[in-house]
């Protein structure tokens, strides 16, 4: 399985294009509200190429006098398929339920303890042009329905990967990336900020 990654910053939500007074940091409430403008920040997208490969031999399944039997028929062949696939995976912050409990404040010195990142598979595509088989000369060829069902095999796969994956971390630090400037031309001195996330992360992902 072949990776790419990308940065990407997108924030989705209301905005304001009001700079707020840099000489003077707000308190918990107001930085809350302007956080919370931004909905939902998307930090991280990846691209990734994977094979999916399929091999089988035919059976002959059953029971007879009461006995369960399961034999393969080597003599009729195989099938073999090998199928590429490309894929997107975007890693965002959603930011529906921060609220002060996020942040705190000492003194001049703020930490923002951000939401889990949450992951999203946002598409799938099938390069029927480069898909390679080999089917045997009495067996079947594969159907349409055996095709939908590796490539949701494929998904499945890539979406199991996600913990091998750095796209978490990746994710972590575009979100300090872009949090800490916000909040600097709010009036906080980039020494005074702290960005972390929960110990015990949960990775959330939705296809």
């Amino acid at each position: 399985m072949m990776i790419g990654c990308w940065l990407l910053v997108a924030c989705t939500g209301t905005t304001n294009n009001e700079n707020p007074a840099t000489h003077d940091t707000p308190n918990t409430a107001t930085l809350v509200t302007h956080i919370q403008q931004c909905s939902r920040l998307y930090t991280a997208e990846y691209k990734v190429h994977k094979i999916i490969t399929h091999d089988d031999v035919l059976k002959l399944q059953g029971q007879l006098t009461g006995q369960d039997y399961d034999i393969d028929l080597p003599f009729l062949g195989d099938r073999k398929i090998a199928i590429p696939m490309d894929a997107t995976l975007k890693a965002y912050i959603d930011f529906e339920g921060f609220s002060e409990q996020n942040v705190e404040h000492d003194g001049k010195k703020v930490t923002i303890t951000l939401p889990d990142p949450q992951v999203m598979l946002t598409s799938s595509k099938i390069d029927h042009a480069n898909i390679k088989k080999y089917v045997a000369l009495l067996r079947s060829d594969f159907t349409d329905a055996e095709l939908t069902s590796y490539e949701r095999q494929g998904r499945q796969a890539i979406i199991n990967a996600i913990p091998d994956m750095d796209i978490i971390e990746t994710a972590r630090q575009n979100a300090a990336r872009v949090l800490i400037p916000m909040m600097e031309q709010m009036g906080y001195q980039e020494q005074d900020i702290t960005v972390t996330f929960r110990k015990d992360m949960v990775v959330r992902v939705k296809e």
